[in-house]
């Protein structure tokens, strides 16, 4: 009896949803959860959350639906259906949002959840390094497709190494790269320290060349012209999205490729190099080196994530 999806609540609410198909089923799947809770705890007659609980001294009388009832439901997805914390969170933000929406559209005199709180978890980072293999990949047809200015390689290169913010390196002016010392200043730093970063040597030949080309040359400002630019602009994020499409077409890669996912592949490609965690840490700018750790996998899983070429 799918009473909760078929009333006026659930009707108003979906017509209403903006959100991806995707997010809208999870509600769904949330909302027919609760309602095969209610049935099973003995609900009878027509859904009104206003009118909820009936009196048994005052027959006639009907309270709006208690905070209580949410306790017993939550408590019992985390008994008989083993929730993990990070699951039910998410479902206790779904039942939040549900009736926040009945409450906001004046469906429901009160809302029961109202600052109800959610169980604490440590929300895992998704692994989505590049393998070596792809790394080379990448870099070989950035050089192909431009091998003589080679922007899209060094820039590649310098995501890789550096492990940088896309942000970060968006903005990074050429004055602040030290190719002398081999030395990174970043200074618009965003969640993380403002502490400088290393240079190998072999980055730093590529970046001489690079900035002493014609092409670079035509919008150079005493340095004060970002490092990675587009006639002098910066470049959108937009754009880079599409230089990695490109690339990853070219380099026949069948993934999607993010530019956040390069600042991963700097952390693991550091560990594997025989980097320890403090310097990884250091290098990626972390304040707290249980963050850095989120990013670099076990010692045990790597030979699955870089494997050798």
């Amino acid at each position: 009896m799918a009473f909760l999806l078929q009333s006026a609540y659930f009707q108003i609410w979906s017509n209403q949803f903006t959100l991806r198909n995707s997010t809208k089923y999870k509600y769904i799947s949330a909302l027919k959860k609760f309602e095969v809770f209610l049935l099973q705890n003995g609900f009878e007659g027509e859904l009104d959350f206003d009118r909820f609980h009936a009196s048994r001294e005052h027959p006639g009388r009907f309270l709006p639906i208690q905070r209580q009832v949410f306790d017993r439901f939550f408590k019992d997805l985390k008994q008989h259906e083993h929730m993990t914390n990070m699951n039910l969170a998410a479902t206790i933000t779904v039942m939040r949002c549900f009736f926040e929406f009945l409450y906001e559209a004046d469906l429901i005199q009160q809302n029961p959840l109202i600052g109800y709180p959610r169980p604490k978890f440590e929300s895992p980072i998704q692994n989505t390094a590049l393998s070596k293999a792809e790394c080379l990949a990448l870099l070989q047809a950035a050089l192909h497709r431009s091998p003589f200015y080679r922007q899209e390689f060094v820039f590649l290169w310098f995501m890789l190494i550096t492990g940088l913010r896309l942000s970060e390196v968006r903005f990074l002016k050429r004055k602040r790269v030290q190719l002398d010392t081999r030395i990174v200043h970043v200074f618009d730093a965003q969640k993380t320290e403002k502490r400088p970063v290393a240079l190998p040597q072999d980055l730093t030949v590529d970046l001489e060349r690079y900035i002493q080309h014609p092409e670079y040359l035509k919008y150079a400002n005493q340095g004060d012209e970002y490092l990675f630019h587009q006639q002098g602009k910066i470049l959108t994020v937009d754009k880079i999205k599409r230089i990695l499409s490109d690339l990853t077409h070219d380099a026949g890669l069948s993934r999607h490729i993010r530019p956040h996912d390069l600042r991963r592949t700097a952390g693991y490609l550091m560990q594997t190099g025989g980097m320890s965690i403090i310097d990884i840490q250091h290098q990626l700018r972390h304040k707290n080196v249980g963050t850095t750790l989120r990013y670099v996998p076990p010692l045990n899983d790597l030979t699955k994530i870089l494997e050798d070429t």
